[in-house]
């Protein structure tokens, strides 16, 4: 694994990367990304707009009439955490699903839709929805002095609320359509890791933008690959090969 770099170069790279940040905790930004969905190739584009201190994280993508896919998140942030509002995932085309999220910090209740049935939890300002949660992660290695070797999300999903862990596996150089990008590589753990793994590669130059997301269950690989990307109002660049 490489060293993550000293305190001062990072500090001295948050500085550089103010005027993208400016008075969001998140840097903005719009991405494109590759990936089979049942079977099809499909481009997702996703999006995270900001105003008055809310934020919504977008991803759509479709293939003809055979498939369309959207989600949409809505969430603000207070100091290190996301706070959830409304999530929303939709597929549609040759398989139909539908999953939602609704956080109501007054009534104390989160409400998740799963396979059609509503479920009631409490509220609680650290249950992210599984789109917010790769935000979270950017804004945690945002905030770091240096890299967690652990970040630990807790997940709604219709009746659980799960506690996620991604561990640190290394730092290491992804080769992409926009140029060879440096990365966090973070891996969730699951109960059965020899059945399923799920990996996620971060752009330790580019505020922590998603490179690549991996998933493979029985034998069945699923895999999100940056294709561009424009952050703070500059396109996302790495090294020539």
């Amino acid at each position: 694994m490489k060293l993550w770099p000293v305190a001062g170069l990072l500090i001295g790279a948050l500085l550089a990367a103010e005027p993208a940040l400016g008075h969001n905790a998140l840097s903005l930004y719009t991405a494109e990304y590759k990936t089979k969905v049942a079977g099809l190739s499909v481009t997702l584009t996703r999006t995270l707009a900001e105003e008055n201190g809310r934020y919504h994280l977008t991803q759509g993508g479709k293939k003809g009439f055979m498939v369309k896919l959207s989600e949409d998140s809505h969430f603000s942030v207070e100091g290190d955490q996301i706070v959830g509002e409304r999530f929303v995932y939709q597929l549609s085309g040759v398989s139909n699903r539908r999953r939602e999220v609704l956080f109501n910090k007054e009534t104390g209740t989160i409400r998740s839709l799963r396979k059609k049935v509503w479920t009631e939890h409490p509220w609680s300002p650290d249950v992210l929805d599984r789109l917010s949660q790769q935000e979270q992660m950017r804004l945690k290695l945002l905030l770091a002095e240096t890299p967690p070797e652990r970040i630990s999300l807790s997940i709604v999903d219709g009746p659980k609320i799960k506690l996620k862990h991604f561990d640190l596996i290394e730092t290491t150089v992804l080769d992409t359509p926009v140029g060879a990008l440096e990365t966090m590589h973070y891996r969730l753990i699951h109960d059965e890791p020899d059945e399923r793994s799920s990996d996620t590669w971060l752009s330790v130059d580019h505020d922590f933008l998603m490179v690549r997301t991996q998933h493979v269950e029985k034998g069945s690989e699923t895999v999100i690959q940056l294709e561009s990307a424009n952050l703070g109002g500059r396109a996302v660049t790495g090294q020539a090969p």
